[in-house]
């Protein structure tokens, strides 16, 4: 889950810390005091897109950093915004693609002015998969189709083959020779250049490395050594300088050991030269000729081995290959069609679930179904693909869920599927942003009610500018804008520990003042929160 969120000189950010805990975590605050920056910041640290012009005023840049723990360890995502913008995990340069792409599986961001990953169609098919418990369906289809794939390749490579003819044939059996001959392996020409260099300045290296060796012996470390030793028996104090000088001395010694080693396989022998040049040219022809490195050579070979060895019974290898596609295919057709079973069976109990879930909301008339669209061909990830509907009001028409206009319906939407989807969203951490726009009332209650039971299975993020749901948080965070030092209004967050201290938030929240009755109303929100 999120840890924690370090933010300095974004916006009007100067400096802050926020700490999340586990459970529903409510950020609430005035209006305009800042609290969709934080959530800003979030998305920073998830690989979202920032420029210079988020930087407070008179920074040079803007630092995000997000502190999560996934199974157990640490990972820290960081951004820098300003004239050169940078990113890190866990300290080591990335790219905010690489961001994104690990932010995928930690956090799930859903706002009006978001990203919404839930209304793709891939993550809708895959939600609804997990609620079908049909995951492992999914990976067999995934096994199956790749299993056909290579046999239709191994097909299409066999007839290929058989088309070009003897001529060919013949022409790969020549390369196959070449390649043979010349008998390439791994990083030769890497070791071949290092020798050669050695190699060419052999007297040289020779020289430096016997002056070297010479310096060693003449510099008077062991000397030094034995004499502060036999000082250190007279006055103990000298005890720690004579163990480093005896280290000093064993690390010279080594240091001349290994010097001499050097040296003595240094081979100035000019045959030995010209042998390794021959080679390197061998080995860049090849290169030249079978791809850019000798690995791609390598690869060449193997496949040349399998393809002239194929062609020896090339008519029953084609006859087999053709066979072992057909299999493939049937099993790919019966493991997309388990799926698809699991999919329609799923679909159904979902769209009820979902439309229960609305009408707990306050959507009461709104419709929710899910469409399963046939694919023109089997994919990775089945015969079909997901597509959620929705229609707000009785008598207009379903339309996919990611034209739906409405913020707040929309907001309302994703918390009713998430409600019902929370045992198989892999996600452990659920962000909502303007979750409450639109509401009120008794609706508020109701989310407040869902975003406490998500909280109970992931840890949930919630900007919110009601009571009733700031009323269920398990961690209330206060997000509050007030002069600087310099004059200047800045942003800063705290947790709201006490009962006291939320009854005065949710107080002002209510009617925009901290008065008896507000606090008391305050209080029974809370108590009957509890309950």
């Amino acid at each position: 889950m999120l840890k924690e969120l370090r933010v300095r000189d974004l916006a009007l950010v100067a400096e802050c810390r926020v700490r999340f805990g586990s459970g529903l975590n409510l950020l609430t605050g005035e209006t305009g005091s800042g609290k969709s920056l934080i959530v800003d910041a979030l998305s920073l640290t998830l690989g979202a897109r920032g420029g210079a012009d988020q930087v407070r005023h008179g920074a040079e840049r803007a630092t995000v950093e997000g502190a999560f723990e996934s199974g157990g360890a640490a990972i820290v995502l960081q951004r820098e915004l300003g004239k050169r913008s940078t990113a890190h995990i866990d300290g080591r340069p990335a790219s905010p693609g690489q961001l994104r792409e690990l932010g995928r599986n930690l956090v799930a961001l859903h706002g009006q002015h978001e990203h919404h990953a839930l209304l793709d169609s891939d993550t809708q098919t895959e939600l609804l998969d997990g609620y079908a418990g049909a995951l492992e369906m999914r990976a067999a289809v995934a096994a199956s189709h790749s299993m056909w794939v290579e046999a239709g390749n191994k097909v299409r490579d066999l007839e290929q083959l058989r088309s070009r003819g003897q001529r060919e044939h013949e022409y790969m059996r020549w390369q196959l020779e070449e390649l043979s001959a010349a008998d390439p392996r791994p990083g030769e020409d890497e070791q071949l250049s290092a020798e050669r260099a050695a190699a060419r300045h052999a007297a040289r290296l020779a020289e430096l490395g016997q002056q070297a060796i010479d310096a060693l012996r003449e510099d008077g470390v062991a000397r030094a050594a034995a004499a502060i030793r036999s000082a250190a028996e007279l006055d103990p104090r000298l005890g720690e300088q004579a163990s480093r000088l005896e280290l000093l001395a064993e690390e010279s010694s080594d240091a001349a050991a290994d010097l001499r080693r050097y040296g003595d396989v240094l081979d100035p022998d000019p045959g030995r030269l010209e042998a390794v040049e021959s080679r390197l040219a061998v080995l860049d022809g090849i290169k030249r000729k079978y791809g850019a490195t000798l690995e791609a050579a390598i690869d060449e070979r193997r496949r040349l081995e399998l393809q002239i060895g194929a062609t020896q019974d090339l008519e029953g290898a084609v006859a087999t290959a053709l066979a072992e596609r057909d299999r493939c295919r049937a099993d790919l057709e019966a493991a997309a069609g388990r799926l698809t079973a699991a999919r329609e069976q799923a679909a159904r109990r979902m769209q009820k679930a979902v439309a229960s879930e609305l009408a707990g909301l306050r959507l009461e008339g709104a419709r929710f179904e899910i469409a399963l669209r046939s694919a023109a061909e089997i994919a990775p990830t089945g015969a079909e693909g997901a597509e959620m509907m929705f229609s707000a009001n009785p008598g207009e028409p379903l339309q996919p869920l990611a034209r739906v206009a409405s913020g707040g319906e929309l907001a309302r939407v994703m918390l009713a599927i998430k409600t019902v989807g929370a045992d198989a969203d892999r996600l452990p951490t659920l962000v909502f942003d303007e979750v409450d726009a639109g509401i009120g009332g008794e609706a508020a209650v109701q989310v407040g009610l869902r975003l406490r039971a998500l909280g109970s299975r992931h840890q949930v993020l919630v900007v919110t500018h009601l009571a009733q749901i700031a009323a269920f948080a398990d961690h209330h965070l206060l997000v509050e804008k007030s002069p600087g030092p310099d004059g200047r209004n800045v942003v800063s967050v705290r947790e709201l520990a006490s009962s006291d201290e939320r009854a005065r938030e949710l107080a002002r929240m209510m009617s925009g003042g901290v008065t008896a009755k507000a606090v008391a109303r305050a209080h029974e929100l809370l108590e009957e929160s509890r309950k």
